[in-house]
This record gives structure tokens, C-alpha cells and sequence, in this order.
């Protein structure tokens, strides 16, 4: 459950957060489309002075675990990651010429499509063993039976899986958690 009050959260530093598609619909199914994801991370990473422990990108949501290196600026972060994300998702979408563009159809007085929903949740993390039961999660998601992206962690590209593992190459880039909690 996400965070309601983040006020009285600014002072902490490390969150794992998740945001999903409008409707859970697998917008963000396509490669192109997580790496939409990928490098939106990696550039509010920079914008706002955040380590990335570990992520998954999956067709309909992805997963975050982000360390405040200086000022939490955690709604910040996400309306900007969600504001671009949703910019050019629905670009690659209409270039493309997807049916899915229906379905995300909303026509109000503020926008056209709805690609995310509202809100995002977010949970505090405020120990090494809670860290590392979500970076476990994350690392799991792919292999969920309704998912089955892949037969191992490491072996789904959207993930940081392969980087615990010692692979460099990664998407996103992404700071040992067990260089920040030890």
C-alpha cells in the first residue's frame, strides 16, 4: 500500500515503488516501450540524485527500488517519469498504429489518453532485510506463472537480476544496495 501521507515520509531515503498502466493493460509490452522506461529511470536518476537498487520492467507495471542520495523528491520523480513515459508510449503507440489506442481513449479536460493510473504506491524501506525481500520480488516478477517472461532472473533483460549476478551489462544502470545498506 502506498504511502498517503508522504509528508511525514521526506526525511526517509530508500522506497520500492510500483506504478501500472491504465487499466493494467500491457501498454508497456513491447521492448521499445520498456526501454522508454529504462531510460526515463536512468534520467531522473541523474535529474534527481537517485541511486537505482533494482527494478523490473514488466507488460503492464514496473517495479522500483529508489535511494535518495540527497532531498527526497519521490512525487517529483514519479510525475516527471510518468508525465514522459506517457508522452512517448503514446507516440510509439500511435506510430505504430495499435488498437490499444482505443482503449486508453479518455478525452477530458486534461488530457486525450491515459496511459498510467493515478496514483503510485510506494513502501518505505528502512532496513537491509526488507530491501533485499523486495529486490527478491522484483527479481521473481518475471517468472510468476501468469507471466512467465522468463525461466531465470537473470535471464529477463527489463530486470536488475543479471546485475546482482555480475553481468555489467544492464538497461538501467544500477548502485550495489550493499554498497548504501550494510
Amino acid at each position: 500500500m502506498g504511502l498517503r501521507n508522504r509528508s511525514s515520509f521526506l526525511e526517509k531515503k530508500c522506497f520500492f515503488v510500483t506504478t501500472s498502466c491504465y487499466k493494467h493493460l500491457k501498454l508497456i509490452e513491447s521492448n521499445s516501450c520498456k526501454l522508454i522506461i529504462a531510460n526515463s529511470l536512468n534520467f531522473v536518476a541523474v535529474k534527481y540524485k537517485i541511486s537505482i537498487l533494482g527494478y523490473v520492467i514488466m507488460p503492464n507495471h514496473f517495479h522500483v527500488l529508489f535511494y535518495f542520495n540527497d532531498e527526497n523528491k519521490l512525487s517529483d520523480t514519479m510525475r516527471d517519469l510518468k508525465k514522459f513515459c506517457a508522452f512517448e508510449i503514446r507516440k510509439y503507440l500511435e506510430s505504430n498504429q495499435s488498437s490499444i489506442l482505443n482503449l486508453i481513449r479518455i478525452e477530458n479536460d486534461k488530457q486525450v489518453f491515459k496511459v498510467w493510473e493515478d496514483r503510485f504506491d510506494d513502501v518505505w524501506i528502512g532496513s537491509k532485510e526488507l530491501l533485499e525481500i523486495k529486490l527478491e520480488y522484483i527479481h521473481q516478477n518475471p517468472l510468476q506463472s501468469h507471466w512467465n517472461l522468463s525461466e531465470y532472473p537473470e535471464n529477463y533483460k527489463y530486470s536488475s537480476a543479471a546485475f546482482y549476478l555480475g553481468s555489467l551489462e544492464n538497461v538501467v544502470k544500477i548502485i550495489d544496495y550493499r554498497d548504501i545498506f550494510e
